[in-house]
């Protein structure tokens, strides 16, 4: 193939004359002293031109194209003679026939236009770059066409025009399809990491689609490849150390870099996921660590915190549950060793709140109700012997005397028995002997004063008498008329001498 195939095809030019022979155009630019006459002879030419030339215009309509060698002349003379069948009569043709070898000659020189529109618009999208060896298929079609032309076998040259120009046609209508392939090997390369296929298929598409809106981003991602690479790299060896917050860092960043790159969102997502994993897994592990040992407000915030990690994942829930139910039994673990430790310490009043909060939280508790049913007995004993402790001046009176008697004897028949119950115990015992000691007691007066002595009984008049009571708190009312009342409180104690003066003196 000769090198006029890299060359555009342009439309052969048609004269009545032969080619002017090189040495014409270079010694037309001499001025030689003939000019003058040679203008005359041409103007001789002209009126030739017009009155003979349409008579023998078939001699010279074979397009003036260069010839490869005398001997491609000859044949191509040889077998213009013989497609058309030429005589020497043949020289002045019909009219219509002239007509119809001038339609046909229309034709092909039609065909041949679109060939080179083709060609034109096709050049200017770059076809040699990218379909060069189906390009130069077409030119070389259009080239055998050229040679059916010459040989004025216009027919045959057209139906060669119409091929190439089909054939570049169909290279015209690949552009669409070749760019979006360009497009996506070059999305595809950029994804791979490969620079060079990418800026390959980009530059490309740039010929396909000059105005492709995606050339500009293409370009930027291209240039992030390398920032892309070293980014996925270094998420890759933090993930492998266990490391997914750098992961998660490092991808980022090449997200940051190229937001398009689908293999970059897509590792994101992966370590963002593991790394939500590791966090999530670290917390449960945290809460079920602190509630092993029985640390529940640490506890409930791990799993509170794995709860916001994870939204809506079922475990933290029901870790908490299982918290709750942790935390229950351990309270009332505490109530128990609670209620235990104050029945021990004879603080059964305090101890029956305690179980009483127990059953509060489960009222089905056993231990609650027995230590309720055991503790409330000995809490009313406590509370009966430290009131009759408190006030041992209750007992001048016969009942609280005769109670206090009874309450001596439920202490000593209550068990279990604990130092503050034998010390109790003990008092009151010492109490009633000393309630029931008699003490002799001497009452003066002014023999003209009523005295009564209270809750005992009512003495009169008197200068002096004696009386033998039980120790305790006693009151004297004395009454005699005109005067005002007085009223003498005194205490009686085993072993003492007590004398009590009870008068009025006091007019009114």
């Amino acid at each position: 193939m000769n090198d006029t195939h890299d060359q555009p095809l342009k439309a052969a030019g048609f004269s009545p004359r032969e080619e002017t022979p090189p040495e014409a155009g270079t010694a037309a630019n001499q001025r030689p002293r003939w000019v003058v006459p040679g203008l005359v002879a041409l103007s001789v030419a002209a009126l030739l031109v017009f009155f003979i030339l349409p008579t023998w215009i078939d001699s010279s309509d074979t397009p003036t194209v260069p010839a490869d060698s005398s001997a491609q002349r000859g044949g191509a003379e040889a077998k213009a003679g013989s497609g058309t069948g030429a005589t020497t009569e043949d020289t002045e043709r019909s009219p219509f026939a002239e007509a119809q070898q001038q339609k046909l000659r229309k034709a092909a020189q039609d065909a041949l236009q679109v060939v080179l529109e083709a060609q034109e618009a096709l050049q200017t999208f770059g076809v040699e770059n990218w379909a060069p060896e189906a390009y130069l298929e077409a030119v070389a079609i259009a080239e055998s066409g050229d040679e059916s032309y010459r040989q004025r076998q216009f027919t045959e040259a057209a139906l060669s025009y119409q091929e190439a120009a089909a054939a570049l046609a169909q290279l015209e209508d690949s552009i669409p399809e070749r760019s979006e392939n360009a497009r996506a090997s070059a999305r595809s390369a950029i994804e791979a990491g490969d620079s060079q296929t990418a800026t390959s298929e980009k530059n490309l598409l740039a010929m396909l689609a000059p105005n492709d809106p995606e050339l500009p981003l293409l370009a930027d991602r291209i240039a992030a490849i390398p920032a892309v690479t070293s980014a996925l790299q270094e998420a890759e060896e933090a993930a492998q150390k266990g490391d997914t917050g750098a992961a998660v860092a490092a991808a980022t960043a090449g997200q940051t870099a190229d937001p398009q790159h689908e293999g970059v969102a897509a590792a994101l997502a992966r370590y963002r996921e593991a790394d939500i994993d590791a966090r999530f897994r670290l917390a449960m592990s945290e809460g079920y660590n602190a509630l092993e040992d029985e640390q529940f407000q640490s506890a409930a915030s791990a799993f509170r915190r794995a709860e916001k990690i994870r939204p809506g994942a079922t475990e933290p829930q029901a870790a908490l549950n299982e918290l709750a139910t942790a935390e229950t039994a351990w309270q009332l673990r505490q109530l128990a060793q609670k209620g235990a430790a104050l029945e021990g310490e004879e603080a059964w009043g305090d101890a029956v709140d305690t179980y009483q909060e127990a059953l509060e939280i489960d009222n089905t508790l056993i231990f609650a109700r027995d230590g309720i049913a055991r503790a409330t007995p000995r809490a009313e004993l406590a509370d009966a012997l430290a009131s009759v402790l408190e006030e041992p001046a209750r007992l001048v009176d016969a009942r609280a005397l005769k109670a206090a008697e009874t309450l001596l004897a439920d202490a000593l028949a209550a068990t279990p028995r604990g130092p503050l119950l034998d010390q109790q115990t003990t008092e009151l015992s010492d109490l009633l002997t000393w309630a029931k000691t008699p003490v002799t007691i001497t009452l003066t007066s002014d023999s003209q004063t009523d005295v009564t002595l209270l809750r005992v009984k009512r003495l009169g008049t008197f200068a002096s008498t004696q009386l033998t009571l039980r120790p305790g708190s006693y009151t004297a009312l004395g009454v005699r008329n005109g005067y005002r009342d007085v009223r003498i409180n005194f205490d009686i104690k085993p072993g003492g001498e007590t004398v009590i003066d009870v008068r009025c003196q006091e007019a009114i």
